[in-house]
């Protein structure tokens, strides 16, 4: 049985890692859905990718990642 996981990173204004967010999941669709949940929490950000594909990247109107949300298993 595995488990899985949701990262969460927040990057600051130069690039660097702010904080790091992880959230377990005993299943795959509680965490997509957790995944799902989070992107539609964001707002003035424009989204990359999807919840499907693995991981979600957030940027802002300059391009800079501000936020990326990653999912794993363990």
């Amino acid at each position: 049985m595995s488990t899985y996981e949701v990262k969460t990173v927040y990057y600051n204004n130069y690039g660097g890692v702010k904080t790091k967010n992880y959230d377990l999941f005993a299943t795959k669709n509680q965490a997509i859905k957790h995944m799902n949940k989070l992107a539609k929490q964001k707002y003035g950000l424009r989204q990359k990718g999807d919840a499907k594909d693995g991981a979600i990247e957030f940027t802002d109107d300059a391009g800079k990642v501000k936020e990326r949300i990653v999912f794993g298993e363990l």
